[in-house]
């Protein structure tokens, strides 16, 4: 019975070509954004790898008061290497936008353990100073420049380094430097009270949350701080997060999207296979078998979306995790772990069957006798909006258009959820950049330059997709009224009037569906903006440009539909009506 079901799901998917490919398009984008949300943050772990080996980097980093703490530190149980205590001071780097704190390090010789590996000039401060990387790069600082610190102390930049216990700078901040002791100690007056730093490598490396914790147990709270290498490598990637929480509202939304149009399509295609399904229920298929055969299709098509996405994910996030690459040796590289596929796979399959059942669970329950005499199911009894419309003073071509859209009340709240959530992720994007934009001139951001970009592809990728997805449910709605169409004809009823039945209801719904876009669009935007740990209050786009969501959904759903509405104004009503 299995293998009889498996072919009945798949059989004449021919004729279904744009249902199938419109279904595959979206699921693989879903999967494909779940695969990057997951992927990005674990490309960069071999260029971090690379880095932690570079440096010999410390299993655990301890940072304590006094230098007397630090040796301490050096001959704890487990410890089989440990590094020279270096002390650390935050000093004002006068910046033509102002101080810039800078926390240095005051290094006597190179580190045997978490010594900075050099990207430019020199590892070795001499008498000038050694800036790590991304602070180089943020504030436009090269080899040779001279650099003024509080009190007029003046040094030559000898040098960029990395270090796999930093982050990029501003994510990091203050920015990290490194001296020698004399100047350290020139330095040290115009700072802070400073502290010290160990680095210590362990005989086995898995016990660093262990030596960390017994370190913190041992002294006053607040004094110490411990940093295991697992830590570290959290820190160090942590340019990722904002991409990954982005990514993973833009899966939840695009999921969303899913289940409402893949439900609109398998309704729309139960509809039309009334017949179909009473002659399968004639021949001993139970409701649930007949349901089950949609489903398989749905799922089938879901593991196909899996992979095309999994693949597409992968090879994407390493260009999506680039900003990390200016902390590690090396670039990000493609991680492809199975496991992500499975958990792409498990969502987007999971969503696909979920909305197949709901849409096919009623329309597989008719008595054998009502399928055969009727060529199709019987419409659905009017709704009580699509009474109340038909009382408003509006033409004839939007009262029809509207009662007949209204109808099926199931398929007009799941597109007019497709555009909200669509319109909604417009509106996080303006919002975005109007954060963006009210930053102070000069001030280094923390958002990666790959963000907006991911934004705004993703916006672009999901209007394909909600035209696409509207112009698809346009034509089933064309094929599923052509006779009434040629009825109206019939009646006096002029080609654009018939036209503008099909394109006004849509028209009508995507206003009502953009309006509510806009609050909803706002909360997604405060929601991650608390959730990436935003200061103070979001900046919200100006209403001028909230108020052009509502106008450009509804030109977009015209422009959608006016295809398959020009289809049904130029049809002879003689042959419409002559079709079964």
């Amino acid at each position: 019975m299995t293998t009889t079901l498996v072919r009945l799901a798949f059989s004449g998917i021919r004729t279904r070509l744009l249902a199938s490919a419109l279904t595959l398009l979206l699921a693989a984008t879903a999967a494909a954004t779940v695969v990057l949300a997951v992927e990005v943050g674990q490309t960069g772990r071999e260029p971090w790898d690379r880095t932690f080996a570079a440096a010999h980097g410390a299993h655990v980093l301890a940072n304590v008061p006094s230098e007397k703490a630090a040796r301490a530190l050096q001959s704890r149980q487990g410890v089989v290497e440990a590094g020279a205590p270096v002390p650390e001071t935050t000093v004002e780097l006068r910046t033509g936008d102002g101080p810039e704190p800078v926390r240095i390090s005051g290094l006597s010789g190179r580190p045997r353990v978490n010594a900075p590996v050099r990207i430019a000039g020199t590892a070795t401060p001499g008498d000038g100073i050694v800036l790590e990387h991304s602070l180089a790069s943020a504030l436009g600082l090269g080899v040779g420049d001279r650099l003024t610190f509080a009190g007029g102390v003046r040094l030559p930049v000898v040098g960029t380094a990395v270090l796999p216990s930093v982050a990029r700078y501003p994510r990091s901040n203050p920015g990290v430097a490194w001296v020698d002791r004399p100047t350290f100690d020139s330095l040290q007056p115009l700072g802070d009270l400073g502290s010290w730093t160990v680095a210590l490598r362990l005989a086995d490396p898995a016990a660093a949350p262990r030596v960390a914790g017994s370190i913190l147990a041992h002294a006053p709270p607040g004094s110490v701080s411990a940093q295991t290498w697992q830590e570290q490598r959290s820190v160090a990637l942590m340019d990722a997060q904002p991409l990954q929480l982005i990514l993973a509202m833009y899966a939840v939304v695009l999921l969303a999207v899913v289940f409402a149009v893949v439900a609109i399509l398998v309704g729309a295609r139960a509809l039309e296979q009334h017949r179909q399904i009473g002659l399968l229920k004639a021949v001993g298929l139970t409701p649930r078998q007949v349901t089950l055969v949609f489903v398989i299709e749905s799922a089938g098509l879901g593991l196909v979306a899996a992979v095309l996405g999994f693949a597409a994910g992968a090879l994407l996030a390493p260009l999506l995790a680039g900003p990390s690459s200016e902390t590690m040796l090396g670039s990000p590289t493609v991680a492809a772990n199975p496991a992500h596929l499975v958990v792409a796979a498990a969502l987007v399959v999971l969503v696909l069957v979920l909305s197949t059942w709901l849409a096919t669970r009623r329309r597989t329950r008719f008595s054998v006798l009502h399928a055969l005499e009727s060529g199709r199911s019987a419409p659905p009894s009017t709704s009580l909006l699509a009474r109340l419309v038909a009382r408003l003073p509006v033409g004839v071509p939007l009262a029809v258009g509207a009662r007949t859209l209204l109808a099926g009340r199931a398929r007009a709240l799941l597109l007019a959820g497709a555009i909200s959530l669509t319109g909604a992720a417009f509106v996080f994007a303006l919002s975005m950049q109007a954060s963006l934009d009210a930053q102070p001139a000069g001030q280094v951001s923390d958002v990666p330059a790959e963000l907006p970009v991911l934004v705004y592809t993703l916006d672009g990728v999901l209007l394909l997709i909600a035209i696409a997805s509207l112009l698809a449910i346009a034509l089933l709605g064309l094929r599923e009224r052509l006779r009434d169409f040629g009825v109206l004809k019939t009646v006096g009823l002029t080609p654009r009037q018939v036209a503008s039945t099909l394109v006004s209801p849509y028209a009508l719904l995507a206003a009502i569906a953009s309006v509510l876009s806009v609050p909803v669009g706002v909360a997604l935007y405060v929601a991650v903006y608390r959730a990436a740990g935003g200061d103070g209050d979001p900046t919200i786009a100006s209403w001028t440009w909230l108020a052009l969501v509502p106008v450009a959904t509804v030109l977009l759903v015209v422009a959608a539909t006016s295809v398959p509405a020009r289809m049904a104004a130029h049809a002879s009503a003689v042959d419409v009506l002559r079709t079964e």
